[in-house]
This record gives C-alpha cells, sequence and structure tokens, in this order.
C-alpha cells in the first residue's frame, strides 16, 4: 500500500514538474514574443529575393523600440533563472531520474540556443552591422538588427548567414530592424 502511494506522488510530483517547465517555456516564448513585437506597426517576415535590390524601410519590416544592451541582460537573467531552476531539479536527491534526465535535456537546449544565438550574432556584427539580436527556437529564428533600414542584399545575407548556421528554411526567418 505504501508503494502505490510513494508511485502516485512520483506520477503527481512528474506532472507537477511538466506543467511548471511548459509554464516557464510559455512565459518565456511570450517575453520574446513581446519584446520582438512591441511596435505598434506589427512584425513582417522579411524572405527577400537575392536578385532584387532596393532598400526596406522601417515601413518594410517592423521597427522594435527598446535597447539591446537591456534585452540581452533581460535574456541572460532570465535564462540564468531557467538554469538555476533546472540546476535545482538535478542536484535534488528527491527528484527522480526520468525527471534528472528531462531537466539535463531542457538545460542542453538552453544551452545550445545561446551558444547558436551568440555564435549568430557575433557573424552579423562581423558582417557590418551596428548589432543584433537573435533567438533560436524549434522551427523560428528572430533576428533584430541595429538598422533603420536594410536592402535586399544585405537582407539575402542575414537569410545566408541564418540558414547556414541553423538550416532553417527563409520562411521561418524573421528579420526586424531597430533604429
Amino acid at each position: 500500500m505504501m508503494n502505490e502511494g510513494s508511485g502516485t506522488m512520483k506520477t503527481k510530483a512528474r506532472k507537477y514538474l511538466l506543467l511548471t517547465g511548459l509554464i516557464v517555456a510559455l512565459v518565456a516564448i511570450g517575453y520574446v514574443n513581446f519584446a520582438l513585437s512591441g511596435s505598434p506597426s506589427g512584425t513582417a517576415m522579411a524572405t527577400p529575393s537575392p536578385k532584387a535590390s532596393g532598400a526596406l524601410s522601417a515601413g518594410d519590416l517592423s521597427v522594435m523600440s527598446g535597447s539591446f544592451e537591456e534585452y540581452k541582460a533581460n535574456r541572460e537573467n532570465r535564462r540564468d533563472t531557467e538554469i538555476a531552476y533546472l540546476d535545482s531539479i538535478i542536484s535534488n536527491a528527491k527528484s527522480d531520474s526520468e525527471q534528472i534526465k528531462e531537466a539535463q535535456a531542457q538545460k542542453m537546449d538552453i544551452v545550445k540556443a545561446m551558444e547558436s544565438e551568440l555564435k549568430l550574432e557575433g557573424l552579423l556584427v562581423a558582417a557590418g552591422f551596428k548589432d543584433a539580436i537573435v533567438t533560436v527556437q524549434a522551427g523560428s529564428v528572430n533576428v533584430v538588427l541595429k538598422a533603420s533600414e536594410i536592402t535586399q542584399e544585405q537582407a539575402a545575407q542575414v537569410l545566408e548567414i541564418v540558414q547556414k548556421q541553423t538550416g532553417e528554411k527563409p520562411q521561418n526567418i524573421k528579420i526586424i530592424m531597430q533604429k
């Protein structure tokens, strides 16, 4: 009888852990969505043809308000909190092997996303943009560039860099500009 109760407790704990993880992910996605589409003009996809020429203005791509440094600091703080939470699950003696395994997998996903974003941000700055913020998620990549406008060639260059690093399809890559 004691063993049955213990199994039910573990199942409930696992469900609560999963629910908590999903809530944290939902809040993080909501925050990123708000941060990237914070302007009243909305968000536009940028999937230009490399053959096209001309400039894309702030009206063609959404312009985001706020500070790059502030966003990066908030992103780092949020991820530090998520990693600390996952570390507490991993190091908790009451966590079962399944919970530990799931927490380790989530932590690895966060670390991989951080590495990919940092690498892409560096490549975009090296390509000549003043600053960049990149968020990588399964099935989507958001790129925020510090520029009031970019040419079709620059947009194609951004798409090429992101595609090579992530393997993501052009329609899943958003380019957003901030002055």
